[in-house]
């Protein structure tokens, strides 16, 4: 199985007084356990490294755990970038959303978010959901 994390999902788990913190951590370590494929595209990975950048140690805490979660990111296609743009009409999201979403397509994935509107986004476009 193969699951792409919106940015949320990530934020989540490196920031201990996000309210989603501990559900982040289950899901990530239940992935890690299955050896689930678990990737994040680059546009996503830009919204978790903007929180981070500020502080320097932050910055090498969050990389280093995205590294042994094995969380690997996904350099989007020109396809990829079509359908973002596509999708990011068709259901007024944001870019980045748009992106996670296409990447999940592109990929024959499973989308992981917090974010009820993507994942009715998601549901809308048929793609899995975790």
């Amino acid at each position: 199985m193969t699951v792409v994390l919106d940015a949320d999902v990530v934020i989540a788990a490196l920031d201990g007084d996000d309210t989603s913190h501990g559900a982040a951590r289950e899901l990530i370590g239940a992935w890690v356990g299955a050896g689930t494929l678990r990737l994040i595209s680059l546009v996503n990975l830009t919204e978790v490294l903007v929180g981070l950048v500020g502080d320097p140690a932050l910055l090498r805490i969050g990389r280093e755990s995205l590294r042994a979660w094995s969380i690997r990111s996904h350099a989007p296609t020109e396809a990829v970038a079509v359908d973002a743009a596509r999708l990011r009409a068709a259901h007024a999201i944001s870019l980045p959303d748009a992106y996670v979403l296409a990447t999940t397509r592109h990929l024959d994935a499973s989308l992981a978010s917090f974010d009820r509107r993507l994942v009715q986004a998601a549901g809308a476009e048929g793609l899995r959901v975790v």
